[in-house]
């Protein structure tokens, strides 16, 4: 437990400095976390991401990074989305040329990893976008799910909620989860609210963002569970990988951009 404490004020300290100031600090940050994330995948997958098909799936998850907030300008007319088509068409190619030892199977999964770590990080500086107010309104849906989901299950749980792939979980403690996180985005968003959002908006938008954070952290267990291992890996020493950290922000990144655009605060 000490070391778990230790590791996450260390790793709050480097973060929340970088999401407070934003801009190209941030963004090498995510760069950071990305490579490592993939680094994760491919140890996980048992393939070398010191090769061709490591340098594309990298280049494909930065340019879906860098789509909507780009480190670097390109030429009038380029997008960061033909970066990341053109990769993948690469590695389709590379199963011709490797044939013995790549398959079409390994090259969906390499570009399904780039497309959801770049898709997951980049919400990351979406939300920036709206402000840190924004980015702390987010977390505490995210921290608050897992908090209230694992003290409301450990005093009430009874239903498992997914029982195959993570044991521990209960219906009880996800429905508490999401009460939990409700109750303190109406108090996150009380302090900072730069969308304006209407009761029934904000409703919407925090039960949206804490069940696909649970449906995320649900899906980080089963492809663990695929690959028999315990923690994605081990930069944060106590909490595992960079994957173990980010399995709920991702999917909630992607929900939160998703839920704007029907609720109409976009």
């Amino acid at each position: 437990m000490k070391t778990r404490i230790i590791t996450a004020i260390v790793s709050l300290m480097l973060f929340i400095p970088a999401l407070i100031i934003g801009g190209h600090l941030l963004k090498a940050v995510i760069a950071f976390l990305s490579f490592v994330a993939i680094f994760e995948f491919f140890q996980m997958k048992k393939l070398s991401i010191f090769s061709i098909e490591g340098v594309l799936t990298l280049i494909a998850t930065l340019s879906i990074i860098f789509a909507r907030a780009p480190i670097i300008e390109l030429p009038v007319g380029v997008d960061f989305f033909y970066i990341f088509f053109l990769c993948v068409m690469v590695l389709m190619s590379l199963t011709v040329y490797k044939s013995e030892t790549l398959f079409i199977e390994d090259v969906s999964f390499l570009s399904l990893i780039a497309l959801y770590v770049g898709g997951g990080f980049s919400g990351i500086l979406y939300v920036r976008e709206y402000g840190f107010g924004m980015v702390v309104f987010v977390f505490c849906i995210i921290w608050g799910t897992d908090t209230f989901a694992y003290f409301t299950g450990r005093a009430f749980g009874k239903h498992k909620l997914a029982p195959a792939i993570s044991p521990n979980k209960t219906i009880e403690g996800s429905i508490g989860g999401v009460i939990g996180a409700i109750g303190l985005g109406t108090i996150a968003l009380k302090l900072f609210n730069p969308l304006g959002f209407h009761f029934i908006e904000m409703t919407i938008l925090m039960i949206a963002l804490s069940v696909f954070g649970q449906l995320g952290d649900l899906v980080e267990s089963a492809y663990k569970r695929r690959f028999n291992v315990k923690d994605s890996g081990k930069i944060f020493p106590g909490h595992g990988g960079v994957l173990d950290r980010f399995d709920s922000t991702f999917f909630a990144m992607f929900m939160f951009q998703i839920v704007l655009k029907f609720i109409g605060t976009h």
